[in-house]
């Protein structure tokens, strides 16, 4: 049986490669060989064509990212700051607009894609993680990104069991995908990601030669490939890398099995697969492939082609600083494979030089992330003490300010209390004194009443009674005489005494009668004083009616009863009713006297009369009318409400 190789130690840092490519929604075929300055005049030129408005914004975004994603297939190597400094355009493009998120998502994947590709790790993870909080910004998660870019830097750092904790970290999820997939809860970025994951940790099972873990995650990989390969056709570059991956796999396992043919023969598929996807950017897997044939062929001991393919190797773009190291590695075998042990020695030595220079220019780049990290927390801890020194003055200048924000309040709450309190005194204090302005003109108007009908009684009873005696007397004068001349002039004084009479008769009767008007004109008057004063004509429609006669026998006390019942029910309109039309009559009816007043409002909430409590106002007028022996209806509902007050008169 032939020789087992692990192949993955001739390729441990090449599957980090794979993962820029993920992501790419259109394929492109790009020309190889352009150098830095021509990559950069690319951007320039691209530049001047949207500052001229001959691109839309979307195509610049578009045809920028792709420029990044051709550099990186031609192994154009940009410093993390240089390439943000070309991209600062599409930036500021990207950020203009709420819905340009996808852009905003490519802007972080450019940089960490070539910022991880070019050994600049630290650089690498920011923009991960930048990446896949942009990602939740638009809805997307992503729960696998940032470990998938963790598992390929380790790997590149050698760091297997890291790589080992990170996938068992994930194991439970990724081994939940294939349902997950099935089901479509969710998409095949994350069954990519997690492949990617599964390759990473395979490689460092097979290099801590735990073989039957390392079957076994195969086993896994293979189920997310199977569920992703139902659902083609899908995205091309998915399904480039998807059957990649199958390809590996498969010829992970006949190299650990020593199946040297059915290996050599999956090598061959892997390259057939370039002109399968031709449409896709394959040129970076070349390395990946020349190295598994050079270790294929070292273990054939098929030796020309062995330099056929290292010379193959040494011609692709240069990804990695540790790729000349590795190419000097593999000159070195053959030169030992073919008995030549100086040789061997000589580019093993050139080797491990290269690979101290990788490793020490590495050690450089984690100095300056160290340093960059301890500035950023010492700056970080001096932020937060500033900040904790921000908040606590903030918190005082709150406290102090609510303080004298809640001293003022209170200052004006009393003292719109006590203005409240004052203006309700005098209210109150108007109130009564108007009530006894009324008392004392409804008193007066009664002592002029009375006055006018003693009045005309007396003139009734006293003048036009004698009066009447003298023209008896006149005619029974005019009777008992015969002189003509004596009867005429007693017929003259008979005519000018019937008339006297009448005249007499008739103002003892207008005076009578005048005072029962009066009285009715000095209480409509009173009543209509009480409602202007309350009820503004220019927010309340009134109506005021008294019917004629309707007061003739009601006393003084009854009416400034009435009036003080008047006055509740208006106060309560305007303390609750929101009326617009106010109406107040009052009419004599079977021996009583009624008064109805009533408002357009919104009710009285739903409380039905004598049955449940009312409030103060209502209560008050109940105890009035009770006082006069009368009764009191309120019918109220949410199209108004109406009082009807019956007094009877022969009590009254």
């Amino acid at each position: 049986m032939m020789t087992t190789v692990n192949p993955y130690q001739s390729q441990k840092n090449l599957y980090f490669l794979i993962v820029f490519f993920l992501l790419l929604i259109g394929p492109g075929q790009f020309a190889a060989g352009q150098s830095l300055d021509s990559a950069r005049q690319n951007f320039e030129k691209l530049n001047k064509t949207y500052h001229a408005g001959n691109i839309s914004d979307t195509a610049y975004l578009d045809q920028a990212y792709s420029l990044t994603q051709q550099f990186l297939d031609e192994g154009i190597e940009f410093k993390t700051q240089e390439l943000a400094r070309l991209l600062s355009l599409y930036k500021e493009i990207a950020w203009s607009k709420k819905n340009y998120g996808r852009p905003r998502v490519n802007y972080y994947l450019a940089l960490s894609n070539n910022a991880l590709m070019f050994g600049e790790t630290g650089a690498a993870m920011y923009y991960t993680e930048k990446e896949a909080r942009e990602l939740e910004k638009n809805g997307r998660t992503r729960p696998l990104l940032e470990d998938q870019s963790k598992v390929q830097i380790l790997l590149e750092q050698d760091l297997h069991d890291k790589v080992i904790s990170i996938y068992k970290g994930r194991e439970a999820y990724i081994k939940h995908l294939p349902e997950l997939l099935r089901k479509k809860k969710t998409d095949n970025v994350n069954g990519m990601h997690a492949i990617d994951i599964l390759m990473g940790a395979i490689n460092s099972y097979l290099n801590m030669h735990d073989t039957a873990a390392a079957y076994q995650t195969i086993q896994v990989a293979d189920q997310i490939s199977a569920e992703l390969k139902h659902k083609y056709p899908i995205n091309r570059t998915f399904m480039f890398y998807n059957d990649y991956f199958i390809l590996m796999r498969q010829y992970d396992i006949a190299a650990i099995e020593g199946r040297q043919a059915k290996a050599g023969a999956l090598l061959d598929s892997i390259q057939a697969l370039k002109n399968t996807y031709e449409d896709q950017a394959t040129a970076y897997i070349e390395r990946t492939l020349y190295e598994l044939k050079i270790e294929h062929f070292l273990a054939l001991k098929n030796y020309d082609s062995v330099r056929f393919y290292i010379s193959k190797l040494e011609s692709v773009p240069v990804f990695l600083k540790n790729q000349k190291p590795i190419v000097d590695e593999y000159k070195a075998k053959l030169q030992v494979a073919q008995g030549d042990y100086r040789g061997g020695y000589t580019w093993l030595t050139q080797s491990l030089a290269n690979e101290r220079k990788a490793k020490t220019i590495l050690m450089t780049q984690m100095d300056s992330l160290l340093y960059a990290y301890t500035d950023a927390e010492n700056t970080r801890i001096e932020l937060q003490h500033s900040e904790t020194i921000k908040k606590q003055r903030t918190l005082w200048l709150v406290v102090i300010s609510s303080a004298a924000a809640f001293i003022v309040l209170t200052i004006y709450l009393i003292m719109l209390y006590r203005s409240r309190k004052a203006k309700a005194q005098i209210e109150a204090l108007n109130n009564a004194t108007n009530m006894q302005i009324i008392s004392m003109e409804e008193a007066r108007h009664e002592a002029v009443r009375e006055e006018q009908r003693r009045l005309g009684q007396d003139l009734h009873d006293g003048l036009s009674s004698s009066i009447a005696a003298i023209r008896h007397q006149l005619e029974t004068l005019s009777m008992d005489t015969e002189d003509i001349t004596l009867k005429t002039k007693l017929s003259r004084l008979q005519l000018a005494t019937a008339n006297a009479y009448e005249a007499a008769r008739r103002k003892s009767h207008e005076w009578f009668n005048a005072a029962d008007g009066q009285q009715e004109l000095s209480f409509e008057k009173q009543v209509r004083l009480l409602t202007d004063q309350s009820l503004p004509d220019s927010r309340y429609n009134k109506t005021i009616h008294i019917d004629d006669k309707s007061l003739v026998n009601v006393d003084t006390d009854t009416r400034i009863a009435l009036l003080r019942i008047i006055q509740e029910a208006v106060t309560n309109i305007i303390k609750h009713a929101r009326a617009k039309n106010v109406s107040i009559l009052i009419y004599e009816e079977e021996d009583s006297l009624i008064l109805t007043i009533s408002d357009d409002g919104i009710g009285l909430g739903g409380k039905k009369s004598g049955s449940e409590k009312s409030t103060m106002g209502l209560e008050s007028i109940r105890r009035r009318v009770q006082y006069l022996n009368g009764e009191t209806n309120i019918n109220s509902n949410a199209e108004g409400t109406e009082i009807m007050v019956s007094i009877p008169l022969v009590l009254s």
